[in-house]
């Protein structure tokens, strides 16, 4: 008993031989390393039928997972990149997430681009060059020219990728469809210029055409972006009800509707190119309340598949879900790797044939009378094989690992992580079914009942004498690997595709520009100061300017080609 108390009562060191135990495997790696001792021993050397079926079975598998890998990375994993690239550029057109953004032009492809590398910009072109006003007034007199938006279309256009005098003239048309409500300067008419609060009015109705389609209409309500016309009636566009609200906003955003009709065609390319990305629909309902009249109705909030399924993989159980399913993995190509170790050693360790002449391969037979092999050293010819295999299989492991992660981040939901799971594991599998179902059971038995060989071990000795430590650290250090992935693609892909998505289709995000520079604030500034400022204004133009007196005081200073009647009473003061 008290020696039973003493063995149970300290940490032992437990230790073995530094040795590998090779065994043969059911796979054709396995097959190939020793088909070629047995049958030389068994038909007394030459080339025999089995041995050409282990080359064969070894080609065939190689191009299997070869052309398999090939055809997952090019179409799924390259897919992905290039999908992702077309959601979110860096700013100055990177080509994609991965790639520093190279000094040119814009070039478009993309959704949404970095701005100052902390916010994303996913608003159409026409809708960017809007709430940039000092790129538009060049020289600071609060008045837009034709001239000033033409001498800086070279620059403009390589930033924003429209033609800033499409936007220009944009303005103008949109003003003209306002003219019942707002009273319009005869340099504004003819699209001569646009002074800022023109601009500004107009600028209202293009802003809202960044928010894509008529869905999202009672995402802004419920937003309060209709809060100060519907409770203040400061807004005769929008009105003074829930019902005006939104027809307002769907005779912007609907098919063929203001926006559509009068934008350039930059903005039906983002508006197809968005909806592809941002895929189905799915709405939640919700009741609103009008501020003003205390009415309410129900409405229907929209939301995009995309990035829902990108939310989705930003949840804590999603990322532990996905960590388990790659540390499997992992440790599945561990265990390959290990496999092709244990080759390599045999390959480099194992004796040569020559030292036991006739007797390399032993035969012997059992109790039962059958036949078991006994290698005890292989030729340089066959050692120069195996190694070669190990060489080709220690390569695609590599490849087989990367590829096998870098779908795996990809997937977005539970099941088709699973799938995909499964999907690789037939890939490396490859080399165990077409070892147990093309051979013959008879070649499979006489090489599976070879007798365990021993080769010393490579490596740290007093690792190799405790390997129950080499599998904890192993353990360990799969796992931290495993997680440092899954939190560098989330950080690097996940995290940017999400809030890009967040911005293209919702145009929601703390990370959205649109949504901190559009946000509830500016909105109820907009139609409870802008706006009333803007019928102020122009009333004050309307009375003071008189349009014929400032025509005869520009042909009096013989000016009447250099400046407008808009110039002419800034510089008066009016």
């Amino acid at each position: 008993m008290s020696g039973g108390d003493n063995q149970s009562g300290g940490f032992i060191d437990d230790q073995e031989e530094a040795i590998f135990h090779v065994n043969p495997s059911d796979n054709v790696y396995a097959y190939f390393m020793f088909v070629n001792p047995t049958e030389a021993k068994k038909e007394g050397g030459g080339l025999t039928f089995d041995i050409i079926m282990s080359w064969i079975l070894l080609a065939t598998n190689f191009f299997m997972q070869i052309f398999m890998l090939a055809i997952i990375y090019v179409i799924v994993v390259q897919g992905n990149m290039e999908w992702q690239g077309s959601i979110v550029k860096a700013e100055k057109g990177g080509l994609n997430l991965l790639e520093p953004a190279p000094e040119k032009c814009n070039m478009g492809g993309s959704l949404c681009f970095n701005e100052n590398k902390t916010m994303v910009s996913c608003a159409p072109p026409s809708v960017q060059l809007t709430g940039r006003w000092p790129e538009l007034d060049t020289n600071g007199d609060g008045i837009w020219t034709r001239e000033e938006v033409e001498a800086a279309q070279k620059e403009l256009q390589c930033k924003y990728i429209v033609n800033p005098v499409e936007v220009f003239d944009v303005f103008i048309n949109f003003l003209r469809t306002r003219e019942k409500i707002l009273w319009l300067h005869p340099d504004v008419k003819s699209g001569k210029a646009i002074p800022k609060a023109y601009f500004w009015f107009a600028a209202g109705d293009i802003i809202m055409c960044g928010y894509r389609n008529e869905y999202m209409c009672p995402n802004l309500l419920k937003r309060g972006f209709f809060h100060g016309p519907l409770k203040h009636h400061t807004a005769p566009r929008v009105g003074k009800t829930i019902d005006s609200a939104l027809s307002y906003c769907y005779e912007l955003l609907k098919p063929g509707g203001t926006c559509q009709t009068f934008l350039p065609s930059t903005y039906s390319v983002w508006k197809v190119a968005s909806a592809s990305q941002c895929k189905s629909e799915s709405f939640a309902k919700f009741v609103y309340e009008n501020p003003g009249s205390g009415v309410k109705k129900s409405l229907l909030e929209v939301d995009y598949g995309a990035r829902k399924s990108y939310a989705l993989s930003k949840t804590l159980k999603f990322q532990v879900y996905k960590c388990i399913i790659v540390s499997l993995w992992l440790l599945a190509m561990l265990f390959e790797f290990k496999d092709i170790t244990i080759a390599v050693t045999w390959v480099l360790r194992f004796p040569d044939a020559k030292e036991f002449g006739e007797d390399a391969v032993k035969e012997e037979e059992d109790e039962n009378g059958d036949t078991t092999y006994v290698i005890q050293g292989i030729t340089s010819s066959h050692r120069y094989m195996v190694g070669l295999m190990s060489a080709l299989r220690f390569v695609l492991t590599c490849v087989l690992t990367f590829v096998g992660v870098s779908f795996l981040l990809k997937a977005t939901d539970y099941i088709g992580l699973l799938m995909d799971a499964v999907a690789l594991v037939f890939i490396v599998e490859i080399a165990i079914i077409l070892y147990s179902q093309v051979l013959r059971s008879e070649i499979r038995e006489q090489v599976e009942a070879l007798a365990p060989m021993e080769v010393p071990m490579y490596g740290i000795d007093s690792l190799n004498r405790r390997p129950a430590l080499v599998d904890i650290i192993c353990l360990v250090v799969l796992v931290c690997v495993t997680a440092t992935i899954i939190y560098q693609w989330t950080e690097s892909a996940v995290n940017p595709i999400y809030d890009a998505l967040s911005c293209a289709c919702l145009n929601d995000g703390e990370k959205c520009l649109e949504y901190n520079k559009f946000s509830y604030d500016f909105w109820h500034k907009y139609w409870t100061e802008d706006v009333p400022e803007v019928f102020r204004t122009v009333a004050k133009l309307k009375k003071e300017a008189g349009v014929s007196l400032l025509e005869t005081v520009s042909t009096r200073v013989g000016a009447s080609t250099l400046l407008t009647p808009l110039h002419l009473q800034h510089r008066l003061g009016l």
